[in-house]
């Protein structure tokens, strides 16, 4: 996650739950949450916001 919040300074690491490649649409219910980024492309302390539409066991 550190590597990727590099990548996306201002803005957020998802989790995701399952097997999605780069590529891939992936449906709300397997995304669990995301981390803020700030403008140096570190993850903010306490900002992960969980998603209410998450459902635990979703897999592709």
């Amino acid at each position: 996650m550190v590597l990727e919040a590099k990548k996306n300074p201002n803005g957020w690491v998802y989790v995701i739950a399952g097997n999605y490649g780069p590529n891939d649409a992936v449906p709300p219910e397997a995304i669990a949450g995301a981390w803020k980024v700030d403008s140096s492309g570190t993850i903010v302390a306490g900002s992960f916001q969980a998603n209410p539409k998450y459902k635990p066991n979703h897999d592709k």
